[in-house]
């Protein structure tokens, strides 16, 4: 196939490069997150603490920012993160010598009810502050209202206000909420570590969950990027013309039937869905792999590694492959804040499915 004469590029050339260069820095991202968790959760509760603490500031300021909530919503989400780590390393039970359940996910369970109250009020009392009726005589732009019809104007002023104020506070409620949660499930792995009564060692349960999750994203970036880019280099190709590029057509030429794509063949919903399919099924069978080899090397077992980071494999698939780069990121944060939400979503939504686990598994 030749290109046409003046294209520097088909289409999925130039778009190769970039998804390989976008799943490259997600994967050095993953990488570099699930090596220091992994380390420290040998070296103790209160080292893992710290890496995830880390993550769980920077998924509050890429969740909050995507969503363009307000700095004091992102400020009330990395909190009740802090409160969440903490109520596990200082449980009120005293040393943990009566069990598990002394700091276990309970304790966690009620630091996020208690934020989720604080970020109702919160929102709450922003939204009487931003609905109050501006000053007398001023409209919404700042100019006089003086010799308009007075009461009435006055009231469209105020009303309007209202309802942009509102809308402002829904979102960030909407942000609020689902940040809460979701750093709150970053806990779930410093959970499974500081619990006593385990069946398993709890360092290497934490690591097969990580190396599960880790693997799972890796694989299912690059998988999706790899087809996102085949697919619009074979929409591209159609732009080939003959061995002579600079041959023009003549007018009435018809193109043959194969030279024209089929819109209803592979159209772009259907191409997008064959990606994500294939990548979280990619994804999720990384994960498993990288549980059977970090059990035939380590005391953990297969089984049991295997189940372990099959179970992060599975959950981290679930949006290993989506992508957030370029679909929430906010013009003021750029493409950090799209690529931290690649990097640790995948990781919150592994870790209270591992620690679920990692409880329940047998001797």
């Amino acid at each position: 196939m030749v290109r046409p004469a003046g294209v520097a590029a088909l289409p999925g050339e130039a778009g190769l490069a970039a998804a390989l260069a976008g799943a490259g820095a997600v994967g050095a991202g993953i990488a570099v997150l699930v090596t220091g968790a992994a380390f420290a959760a040998i070296a103790g509760p209160w080292a893992l603490a710290g890496v995830l603490l880390v993550a769980q500031i920077a998924l509050a300021w890429a969740w909050t920012g995507a969503l363009r909530a307000s700095a004091g919503t992102m400020v009330l989400v990395a909190g009740s993160a802090l409160a969440c780590d903490l109520a596990v390393l200082w449980p009120l039970g005293g040393d943990n010598a009566h069990g598990y359940d002394d700091n276990g996910i309970g304790t966690v369970a009620g630091v996020v009810g208690v934020s989720l109250g604080v970020t109702v009020l919160y929102q709450l009392a922003r939204r009487l502050r931003g609905g109050a009726t501006p000053a007398a005589g001023v409209s919404a732009a700042g100019v006089s209202a003086a010799g308009t019809t007075g009461a009435a104007a006055a009231g469209a002023v105020a009303a309007d206000r209202a309802q942009r104020a509102a809308d402002r506070v829904s979102g960030d409620m909407t942000a609020a909420l689902g940040g809460v949660g979701i750093a709150a499930f970053l806990t779930g792995f410093l959970v499974l570590r500081a619990e006593a009564g385990a069946e398993h060692p709890a360092d290497e349960m934490v690591i097969a969950g990580l190396l599960g999750a880790g693997a799972a994203v890796l694989v299912g970036r690059l998988v999706t990027a790899l087809l996102a880019a085949t697919f619009a280099r074979g929409a591209g190709a159609v732009l080939g013309t003959a061995a002579d590029p600079d041959a023009v057509p003549p007018p009435d030429a018809v193109p043959p039937p194969d030279a024209v794509p089929d819109s209803d063949a592979v159209p772009g919903l259907g191409r997008a869905r064959v990606s994500a399919v294939v990548g979280a099924v990619s994804a999720a069978a990384a994960g498993t792999v990288a549980g059977v080899i970090f059990g035939e090397f380590t005391g953990l077992g297969i089984a049991t590694a295997t189940v372990l980071a099959a179970a992060g494999g599975v959950a981290a698939a679930c949006v290993a492959s989506a992508g957030f780069g370029g679909a929430l990121s906010a013009p003021r944060l750029g493409p950090a804040a799209g690529m931290l939400l690649d990097v640790v979503l995948p990781l919150a939504l592994a870790a209270p499915v591992v620690y679920l686990l990692g409880r329940q598994l047998p001797g």
